[in-house]
């Protein structure tokens, strides 16, 4: 086990002996190394007394990696594994609740909703609410008169209205009941229409989940809230349980877990508080927002400490890291991006003698690059990255893209390159090869007589075909299929006729198509036979005849999450379970994910991740692809999505200030609420190409593309403002106000 030298920063930590500590980390300043040493050293000092060290942090995988580290330092002593906690605020959350169900008033028997049930319960409190409000959202359509499209488009509008409306409300601890009334306490229909959708479709929200006996995420963390502050006996209980507090990645909490965190310490205020608002990257989808932690580093009882130095990056890339924050905070054009998107920090590299030395510029470099179109900027990064991981056997690589749909077209674009390369998506390939599959198999089963559904399981079965002579000729056959009106007559033929007297007449059928039509029409009446069987049991007897090992543990986690699914949904029918996999292998649903956040990328094999995915990681030479101005905006009257013109902005955004106002925790500027919602999307990307250029030990490529598909062509985009400034800034011909 390597012995933990800390540096500058880390000792200050080290040396903690309680109360209030705020600590504002930069990349690869070794903040899981500094919380581990500091709890070790808490826990054989006996810190906690008959209690533990309680260590809170983001993710089940960080919870491990944590919990092993403490492990191997305390076994490295000869220490007993005691005194010491690891949750993440969910599972924190879940055992105070479920100890105390009755204080909660809640039932024994309660279940956490996973995401995608809280979906489908917000969906259908939405058709709920419009099927009683069709004059209010066909009056918001943007022509004379409301369609079939219309209606659709909408729907998806009221979903992102609710969700807003409700993670926020939530967060404060408001009630449907208690929104509506502020409702109409302040100002009634004179408020903004949307916040009035949203908290309706809140309270018909909450009564799905309330129905079902149930807790979403959100209620789960209030419920163990609540139970602290109106149980002072409990609170105390556990605060002597867990009388020393360790926060990790605080940039990325919620209002939930502050109050959580602050009243189970309330009276030792033994809180350490640990995270980069410079890294904090999800506040425009999620609660979390970086001003709550750096408005903790200023309170004037926290004692605030800085680790500013890292030995990840080279002098290089440091130098642009640091260029990016000092660009964005005194020469962005816009003064609340200025103010919101960076804590002024900057990295410092290691001195003489640290263990971890910065890689040296002799062996590192930067490159910016333009690209006519996306087809082209694909093509050529995947040709670099396929020469460099081959060349460069001993060196780690990666790929990183703003959006998974992207990252699909790159997998495809690399895998037809031939490169070795580890898909680290939303839903990897292979995940969602198995997915696509079973969706279109069981889509079948659900319909056999509708159109394209013969064809579609065929294709679909011959991405595992179970016979070696093989599907015959793929498009022959397909197209005989599709031309095939009774399939009936196909699959079970009456006596004295032939299956292939189902299928249009042509000249002559190949041998091979007639042997594999025929292979094909046996194992699809084996699954037929099948279909009265539980979900699960019947989509396992097709993945038994096709998959193999892998592919059939992937298998197994669909059919799992279909039982449950059924188990939640009692009505779902085959239809539905065929929906439920399509959404599945879009990556719309958790049952595919893989085990992403154990990923350690491997010398001479590409990583492709996401911009979001890569936090946390880390490689010797970095692509960061597609940075334009589409995706990194710079002026308020960029194209943003959610924004609808004729509903006056980003309904959403709207809806969240009003509700904020309406409690007193926002006050309207100069800008509109759908302009500081634009404030915040430009500040999280500047802090998301922060993250991304941070990944790179050595090398670093930076590229955009001018003309990018939009559905079925292609449009023009500006080069993005920071793609420009930083490229200047590489070259060394930038000057802006600092110098």
């Amino acid at each position: 086990m390597n012995v933990f030298v800390p540096r500058q920063g880390q000792r200050e930590i080290l040396d903690y002996e309680g109360g209030l500590m705020g600590v504002s980390a930069v990349p690869g300043s070794g903040k899981t190394a500094t919380i581990v040493a500091l709890a070790t050293r808490l826990i054989k000092e006996g810190r906690a007394g008959d209690g533990q060290v309680l260590i809170v942090t983001y993710q089940t995988a960080a919870v491990d990696n944590v919990r092993s580290r403490i492990r191997q330092a305390l076994e490295a002593t000869g220490r007993l594994q005691i005194g010491y906690d690891v949750r993440t605020l969910h599972s924190l959350s879940y055992s105070i609740v479920r100890a105390n169900p009755g204080l909660a008033g809640i039932g024994s028997e309660f279940s956490v909703l996973d995401d995608r049930t809280s979906s489908d319960l917000l969906e259908k409190s939405v058709r709920m609410w419009n099927s009683r409000n069709t004059r209010i959202w066909g009056g918001l359509a943007p022509g004379d008169y409301y369609d079939e499209g219309w209606e659709r488009e909408w729907r998806s509008i009221a979903r992102t209205i609710a969700w807003t409306v409700i993670t926020t409300a939530k967060n404060r601890r408001l009630k449907p009941g208690d929104l509506l009334a502020r409702i109409a306490s302040g100002g009634g229909e004179e408020l903004n229409l949307f916040l009035r959708i949203g908290a309706e479709v809140y309270q018909l929200y909450q009564q799905q989940v309330e129905t079902m006996g149930g807790l979403d995420f959100n209620d789960l963390v209030w419920s163990a809230v609540d139970l602290l502050e109106h149980h002072p006996d409990l609170c105390e209980r556990l605060g002597t349980r867990w009388p020393i507090i360790l926060e990790d990645e605080a940039q990325d909490s919620v209002p939930l877990q502050e109050d959580l965190i602050s009243i189970l310490g309330r009276g030792r205020e033994n809180w350490v508080r640990v995270g980069d608002p410079n890294q904090a990257i999800m506040s425009t989808f999620t609660a979390a927002d970086p001003r709550f932690l750096r408005r903790f580093l200023k309170r004037n009882t926290v004692r605030t400490v800085e680790m500013s130095i890292s030995g990840r990056c080279s002098g290089k890339v440091v130098d642009l890291a640091n260029a990016l924050v000092q660009w964005v905070c005194f020469d962005h054009g816009l003064a609340e991006v200025r103010d919101q998107a960076f804590r002024a920090q900057q990295i410092r590299p290691t001195t003489h003698g640290d263990p971890q030395q910065n890689p040296t510029d002799r062996e590192s470099d930067i490159a910016f690059r333009s690209y006519d179109n996306r087809v082209a900027e694909l093509a050529d990064v995947a040709r670099r990255a396929h020469l460099f991981s081959r060349r460069s056997t001993h060196l780690t690589l990666a790929v990183l893209v703003p959006t998974n749909q992207l990252g699909y077209e790159m997998a495809d674009v690399l895998r037809s390159a031939g490169a070795d390369f580890d898909e680290v998506l939303q839903t990897a390939y292979s995940a969602r090869k198995v997915g696509d599959v079973l969706s279109a198999i069981v889509s079948f089963l659900a319909d056999p007589l509708k159109r394209g559904h013969l064809e579609g399981a065929y294709r679909a079965m011959c991405s595992y075909w179970p016979t070696e002579e093989g599907p015959g000729d793929q498009d022959r056959v397909a197209t005989l299929l599709r031309s095939c009106y009774r399939p009936e007559d196909l699959l079970y033929p009456q006596k004295g006729t032939r299956p292939e007297d189902a299928l249009p007449q042509v000249r002559e059928i190949a041998p091979t198509d007639i042997r594999a039509l025929g292979v094909f029409c046996r194992y699809v009446r084996r699954w037929i036979r099948a279909t009265p069987l539980p979900v699960d049991q019947m989509l396992m007897a097709v993945a038994q005849d096709l998959m193999r090992n892998a592919d059939m543990a992937r298998a197994q986690k669909l059919a799992a999450f279909l039982r449950a699914r059924g188990d939640v949904n009692p009505s779902c029918r085959l239809p539905d379970f065929a929906r439920e996999l399509a959404l599945a292998s879009q990556g719309k649903a958790a049952s595919l994910l893989e085990d992403e956040d154990l990923f350690t990328p491997r010398p001479g094999r590409i990583s492709l991740t996401t911009l979001h995915k890569a936090k946390g990681l880390e490689w010797d030479l970095v692509y960061i692809v597609g940075v334009d101005r589409d995706w990194f905006p710079y002026d308020l009257d960029d194209h943003f999505r959610g924004e609808y013109e004729f509903l006056g902005g980003d309904p959403g955004e709207e809806a969240r200030a009003e509700l904020l106002r309406l409690i007193g925790e926002w006050k309207p500027g100069r800008l509109s609420a759908t302009h500081m919602a634009h404030v915040e999307v430009i500040a999280e990307r500047m802090r998301l190409l922060y993250v991304a250029i941070t990944r790179a030990r050595r090398y670093l490529s930076v590229s955009w593309s001018r003309d990018i598909p939009m559905a079925t062509r292609m449009r023009s985009v500006d080069q993005a403002v920071v793609f420009d400034v930083l490229s200047e800034i590489n070259k060394g011909g930038y000057l802006g106000r600092t110098g």
